[in-house]
C-alpha cells in the first residue's frame, strides 16, 4: 500500500536511512515516482508524485483492489466489511513503515490529518456505490462528494448532528447543512503549496478540476490543509463558486484558541460584481489531536507533590506585590509558599469532543455585509469516538512523542539502570545519588 499512499497523501522518505533511499529508488524505477532533484553529493534523491489526476485515480483503484481482496460483488454486507478494512489496514501500513524509520513523519499531526481526510473521501465513494455491481468495475474515485456526506463520513455519529446544525461564528446565518447543501469536495490527492498564491479561489478552482487538495507550505499561518469546495447548484464549477474547508492541526493535549479567517489571513475570496458571490460560506476545522503524551515511566506519572508544612493565607494581588481587601485597612502578609513543582506531569487521557462556535448577531453591521460566513468546528482527540474513519487501529504510535529510549529492547527491562546514566534528568532515576535532609520534590 505504501507506493499507492505515497501518491495520494504525500509521503516523504527518510534521506538518512539506506533502506529508505533504496526504496525510493525502486519506486522511481517501477512505481511512477518522479525525481525532482539529486543533490551534488549523490547520497539520495528528492522525489515525489506530481499532481497527476489519472495517477491518483489509478492509485485509489489499486488500493481498493488490494483491500477488498476476494469480494466479487458490491453488497451491503461486503461494503461494510471493506470499509472496516480501510479503517484498519491503511493506518497499520503507515504506522509500520514509520516504525521502521523509512517514512519521514515530518509534522506527524499533518500526516494523520491527510490520512483521515483521504479515508473519509474513499469511504464516502464506497457508500455511494450501487449495490449488485461487480466489485472490480465501475468504481471511480474521481467523483464529486457532497460536503455534508464528506463531513458525515469524517466525524462520528455522536457529534455529526451538532456539526450540521452549526451556524456561522462571525454573523447570523443559516445552518451548515443548509449553507452547503449544494457544496461538493473533489480530491484524490494532496499537493504541496509553495506560497500563498495557492490559497485563493482561483487556485482552488484549478486544483478542484485536478481533484487535488492542498498541503500548506512550511510557514503558512493558521491553516495546514485546504480542501477546495465548489458550491454549484445549477452550473459547472467556476472560480466564483469556489470556497474551502481550511484545517489546522494541533498535536497537543492543552486547548488553544484557534481562529482561521480565510479572508483576512489569505485574501481567499475575489470580490465579484454579483452580490451572491460575495457571501460564499467556508468551513474551518481545528483538529486538536491531543496525543503528544510522551514516553513517561510509572514513577514519572506518579511523581510526589510537596505539601507545605505551614498553611499560609492567600494574598490577593491588585497592585504591586501585596494586595488588600479594602482601602485603609492593613492586610496580613502571608509567608511565601514554595510552589508545587510538576516535574513529571500526569499523562492525560486523549480528549474526545467536537465543538462548534455559533453566534447570533442581532444587528447587522456594515463590516458584516462584506464578510463571508465562517463555520468553526473544533475536534479534540484522535479516536473513533470523534472520527468515523478510525477503526480498531490507533494512531497513537504516529502521534505520541518519543524520547531516545522509546525503542529500548528487552521489553523495557533495565530501563531504570539506563536512566541512571542520565541521558536526561527525571524523578528518582537521576537524583538517586543525593539525599535531602528535608522533604524534597525530587
Amino acid at each position: 500500500l505504501i507506493p499507492l499512499l505515497a501518491a495520494r497523501v504525500d509521503l516523504t522518505f527518510e534521506s538518512n536511512r539506506d533502506e529508505a533511499v533504496l526504496l525510493e529508488g525502486l519506486l522511481v524505477a517501477s512505481s511512477m515516482r518522479t525525481v525532482y532533484s539529486v543533490p551534488q553529493h549523490r547520497q539520495y534523491l528528492r522525489g515525489g508524485y506530481p499532481s497527476e489526476p489519472f495517477l491518483a485515480e489509478a492509485a485509489a483503484r489499486a488500493m481498493f483492489d488490494i483491500i477488498k481482496e476476494s469480494e466479487s460483488k458490491v453488497t451491503e454486507k461486503s461494503i461494510k466489511e471493506i470499509i472496516g478494512k480501510y479503517k484498519n489496514i491503511v493506518p497499520s501500513a503507515v504506522t509500520a513503515w514509520c516504525q521502521r524509520g523509512l517514512i519521514d513523519k515530518g509534522i506527524r499531526g499533518e500526516l494523520v490529518a491527510r490520512t483521515l481526510c483521504t479515508l473519509a473521501h474513499d469511504i464516502s465513494i464506497l457508500k455511494m456505490l450501487p449495490l449488485g455491481i461487480a466489485a472490480n468495475r465501475h468504481v471511480s474515485f474521481s467523483k464529486m462528494i457532497p460536503v455534508v456526506e464528506f463531513l458525515s463520513t469524517l466525524i462520528s455519529k455522536e457529534w455529526i448532528s451538532k456539526v450540521l446544525k452549526a451556524r456561522p461564528s462571525n454573523m447570523a446565518g443559516e445552518t451548515l447543512e443548509k449553507a452547503f447543501k449544494d457544496g461538493y469536495v473533489h480530491f484524490t490527492q494532496f499537493v504541496n503549496a509553495g506560497d500563498n498564491s495557492t490559497i485563493t479561489d482561483e487556485a482552488a478552482y484549478l486544483l478542484f478540476t485536478r481533484a487535488a487538495a492542498i498541503q500548506g507550505y512550511w510557514n503558512m499561518p493558521k491553516a495546514d490543509l485546504v480542501i477546495p469546495v465548489c458550491i454549484c447548484p445549477d452550473a459547472n464549477p467556476t472560480r466564483w463558486s469556489m470556497t474551502a474547508i481550511l484545517i489546522q492541526v494541533k498535536n497537543r493535549v492543552d486547548e488553544q484558541p484557534i481562529v482561521i479567517d480565510a479572508q483576512q489571513t489569505f485574501g481567499f475570496f475575489t470580490k465579484s460584481t454579483m452580490k451572491k458571490y460575495n457571501k460564499r460560506p467556508y468551513i474551518t476545522i481545528a483538529m486538536e489531536l491531543g496525543m503528544e503524551l510522551g514516553m513517561l515511566t510509572p514513577q514519572q506519572r506518579k511523581a510526589p507533590q510537596p505539601h507545605p508544612q505551614s498553611k499560609a493565607k492567600q494574598v490577593s494581588t491588585v497592585e504591586g506585590k501585596q494586595g488588600s481587601k479594602g482601602k485603609g485597612k492593613e492586610h496580613e502578609t502571608a509567608m511565601p509558599v514554595t510552589p508545587k513543582c510538576n516535574l513529571a506531569p500526569q499523562v492525560p487521557s486523549s480528549p474526545a469532543e467536537v465543538e462548534v462556535i455559533s453566534r447570533s448577531h442581532e444587528q447587522t453591521t456594515r463590516s458584516m455585509l462584506r464578510t463571508h460566513p465562517r463555520y468553526e468546528i473544533f475536534i479534540r482527540g484522535c479516536s473513533k469516538r470523534v472520527y468515523n474513519v478510525i477503526g480498531e487501529v490507533s494512531y497513537s504510535t504516529l502521534l505520541a512523542h518519543k524520547d531516545i529510549l522509546a525503542e529500548h529492547p528487552r521489553d523495557g527491562r533495565y530501563l531504570d539502570a539506563t536512566r541512571r546514566m542520565k541521558p536526561y534528568w527525571v524523578t528518582d532515576s537521576s537524583y538517586h545519588w543525593a539525599t535531602m535532609r528535608n522533604e524534597s520534590r525530587l
